[in-house]
């Protein structure tokens, strides 16, 4: 499957420069990274993608890492892209590390933003139900998805980024960009764990101190299957790229500019 992606504009001087593709979280899309991405965009090309089932890529009744893996290379390949840096966040930072142990030769370097090769609890049921119960038929304004959202999820800033998903599909009424029932349907295979090799990539692990993700246990999965791993703590939870943005973009250009410059190295 050919995903929807943001192709960022580089100046005419970098576009030999290895491309930096972009994968969001679970319920997120490639609207999350724009600001990121144009600041990186501005030395190398930047591609954001919509994962299946998410922003304005294809909703699908599958939805697990096999077919996300299989819908990355279908998207390079249409892009004419041999090789890419792969930056990856939460889901998407499973994506990309599924993709590297079966596609190495695709792969200059790897990015991970809280997210690690292991199993995680299912904890997102609450988001899901509370999505679930909003009655979408009956919203006349964006305010009232709010109003009543903000019931169930006490974070604001979880709140407004799951609301970065509704839209209308036209004037009379609103939906969803992200795949609702396909999601909750398939949580556990997102929150499960597959079986990785070793990945001789070189590999920066980002992740929140104030995160339970990488932290632990985590960690010591990631710097078993990556032994070229560098990594960035950064104070933040989760959501660390939205938290520190400028932070987070100094380790990323950092990492990238010491893996050199073109396709070829």
């Amino acid at each position: 499957m050919v995903l929807f992606h943001r192709a960022l504009g580089t100046p005419e001087e970098s576009r030999a420069a290895t491309p930096l593709v972009i994968l969001h979280g679970l319920l997120g899309s490639s609207d999350n990274w724009q600001s990121l991405g144009l600041r990186w965009a501005s030395e190398r090309p930047v591609i954001l993608v919509d994962q299946r089932n998410h922003g304005r890529s294809p909703h699908h009744p599958s939805h697990g890492y096999q077919d996300m893996v299989i819908d990355l290379l279908d998207t390079l390949d249409d892009l004419g892209i041999d090789r890419a840096d792969l930056l990856g966040h939460s889901m998407g930072g499973k994506t990309v590390l599924h993709f590297a142990d079966r596609y190495p030769e695709r792969c200059r370097s790897l990015l991970i933003a809280d997210m690690a090769p292991v199993a995680y609890p299912p904890h997102h049921m609450p988001l899901f139900d509370a999505l679930a119960s909003l009655d979408l038929g009956s919203l006349t304004r964006r305010s009232e998805a709010e109003e009543k959202l903000a019931t169930r999820i006490a974070d604001p800033g979880v709140l407004q980024f799951l609301l970065k998903g509704l839209y209308r599909p036209d004037s009379s009424r609103f939906a969803w960009r992200f795949n609702l029932p396909v999601l909750r349907r398939h949580l556990a295979d997102m929150t499960g764990v597959l079986p990785l090799g070793t990945l001789h990539i070189p590999t920066l692990a980002l992740y929140g101190t104030r995160s339970e993700y990488v932290v632990g246990r985590g960690l010591e999965a990631l710097r078993k299957h990556c032994p070229q791993l560098q990594e960035a703590p950064i104070d933040a939870g989760h959501w660390l790229h939205a938290e520190r943005p400028d932070e987070f973009e100094v380790h990323v250009s950092e990492f990238l500019s010491a893996q050199g410059f073109s396709q070829g190295s």
